[in-house]
């Protein structure tokens, strides 16, 4: 394999910290339920009483508690495979495992009341090359989306955050949302998504909905609908 000049796993942290990252936000929080009394928020009426009772309080709630440790943290939005005028907002938390290989666990928000909606696996393009023509068909890439500021890093500014998203463009992503439809669950089965292109049928619609980290840059988009 030849070298290559950014990997995934060049800005990986202690293995610690990214089992938090990937793991914390979901199973840690229901592990944690299952072993103590339900934590009670500092703006809750019964904070007080819980105080007064040694009850832990919390007041800050995964995923925005470890996306600051997560090297890999984006603001995006998917388009349906097939039905791409459906767009879904996506915030990536994604742990790099290797060179080749990184996954990413998705929320529609990045508050303490954000919905967990999917996994994306991202790999690099010598590995995408080595895969047979049917199962790179799952696969979309992100040059259009890191061109265009659709994709923006969470966690990093400046000279780091374009070199991280340099890194990122040739990249490969597979991606399935599992709560693509329903308002108080997931409806139906996980469901393929893809990137915007810039080309038919996936182009994003003018009305579609945006991170609020993405507004800003959608009047430049519009004005350079290309991503140059």
């Amino acid at each position: 394999m030849r070298g290559k000049p950014w990997s995934l796993s060049k800005s990986r942290p202690p293995l610690a910290v990214l089992l938090a990252c990937l793991f914390g936000m979901a199973a840690g929080a229901l592990l944690t339920s299952l072993t103590r009394p339900a934590p009670v928020r500092a703006d809750d009426g019964k904070a007080d009483a819980a105080a007064a009772h040694g009850q832990p309080l919390m007041s800050v709630k995964a995923p925005i508690q470890e996306v600051l440790h997560c090297p890999l943290a984006f603001a995006g939005v998917h388009l349906l495979k097939d039905l791409p005028e459906h767009a879904q907002v996506a915030y990536h938390y994604c742990k790099p495992l290797n060179d080749d290989v990184a996954q990413c666990i998705l929320y529609d928000g990045n508050g303490p009341e954000a919905r967990l909606i999917g996994i994306e696996y991202l790999v690099s393009d010598a590995l995408y090359q080595k895969m047979p023509p049917e199962e790179q068909a799952y696969w979309h890439d992100h040059k259009f989306e890191v061109d265009s500021g659709l994709l923006k890093s969470l966690t990093q500014v400046g000279a780091e955050a374009k070199k991280t998203m340099t890194g990122v463009r040739p990249l490969w992503g597979k991606v399935y949302h599992t709560w693509a439809s329903g308002k108080t669950y997931p409806i139906g089965p996980p469901r393929l998504f893809w990137s915007v292109t810039g080309e038919e049928p996936f182009v994003l619609s003018d009305h579609a909905k945006l991170p609020a980290e993405l507004e800003a840059s959608r009047a430049d988009r519009e004005e350079n609908p290309t991503g140059r």
